[in-house]
């Protein structure tokens, strides 16, 4: 083979590559454009988790790896890691009332396994809720410091950022540690969350300094303003507003303090707002997520006092609740005496 086709050879094997690589490049900057615009807001006007879940733990690793050739798509990854993160602690919450009623029926083997399926599934929430918090901090920055510069659309990313900080520090303490998820990431995001306006974020930056007032008192409260209170506030807004995270944030704290007239209370309101208050459609699964949340909660008290969970369309009440009064009549009436 002469030098004259060998170079030529190697000239179009160079071209070919460098038209690939364009090729591939292109795909990437349109898979990012096309999942924020698109697919992103398709996911959350949607109201069937599975396919949500299905979609977004089977789609964030192939738009992530167009990172090789493109850039890193910090924004789309902030909420598709959180859906991810939310889908696998939905699996933990079900493998917590699997330990419950093993418990209950005295088979240690299986408890002790369900146990063990517990951890891991929130150690594997944890994961993916850091890895939404750190894209987070890529694309805006540390909170707790400056407020970032963001348009009205950017603000949802920096929202969803910071409350998957929050439940990344909660699930791996559920997880023995098992991520190593920074404490520190809780007392930060209080800071952050203060840089959106708390009307617009359906209450979530009022409800997270709440919870920090809450759960960490240090007397600055003014009086007539507890904590407890202004988390009320920030679920009558969640409720107004139709997307309740709010509600999420106020029943977790509840259910830590260990205070069950509180937590009977926010659940039964949370169930009364279901009624009266349909879901904001723009964001109908978070909604719906926050929803299944509390749900879990109530499934776990339900679980631990009767071995099974909430019944069908039993949200906001219990087991020992006092039965309804029957209406009594007079015999006289029917007969028309």
């Amino acid at each position: 083979m002469s030098i004259l086709t060998r170079i030529a050879l190697l000239s179009v094997a160079l071209i070919s590559m460098s038209g690939c690589s364009m090729i591939y490049k292109t795909t990437g900057w349109f898979a990012y454009d096309f999942t924020e615009d698109y697919a992103i807001p398709y996911t959350m006007r949607g109201d069937d988790v599975g396919m949500a879940c299905a979609m977004t733990e089977g789609m964030t690793g192939a738009l992530l790896s167009f990172t090789e050739v493109a850039y890193t798509p910090d924004r789309q990854a902030v909420s598709m890691y959180m859906m991810a993160g939310a889908c696998a602690e939905d699996r933990a919450q079900q493998e917590a009332l699997a330990y419950l009623r093993a418990f209950k029926s005295q088979n240690i083997a299986e408890a002790k396994d369900a146990r063990i399926r517990e951890k891991r599934a929130f150690a594997l929430a944890a994961s993916r809720q850091y890895n939404a918090y750190r894209h987070m901090v890529a694309e805006f920055g540390e909170p707790g410091q400056e407020c970032p510069d963001m348009s009205d659309d950017e603000e949802l990313f920096w929202v969803l950022g910071i409350l998957a900080g929050v439940q990344s520090v909660m699930n791996d303490v559920r997880a023995q540690g098992e991520v190593g998820v920074p404490k520190d990431i809780a007392m930060k995001a209080t800071r952050g969350i203060q840089c959106v306006d708390n009307q617009r974020w359906w209450g979530v930056p009022q409800a997270v300094s709440s919870a920090v007032g809450i759960m960490l008192p240090d007397g600055s409260a003014k009086e007539g303003n507890s904590p407890w209170q202004q988390m009320h506030e920030a679920s009558r807004i969640a409720s107004a507003s139709g997307v309740r995270l709010a509600h999420a944030v106020e029943i977790t704290v509840a259910d830590g303090s260990g205070n069950q007239q509180q937590l009977r209370d926010a659940i039964r309101r949370h169930a009364t707002s279901l009624k009266n208050t349909p879901s904001n459609p723009r964001f109908k699964m978070m909604d719906i997520m926050a929803h299944r949340q509390i749900l879990a909660v109530s499934d776990r008290l339900w679980t631990e006092a009767t071995g099974s969970r909430t019944p069908v369309g039993g949200l906001g009440t219990f087991w020992d609740d006092a039965p309804k009064a029957v209406p009594s009549f007079d015999i006289d009436d029917l007969l028309g005496e």
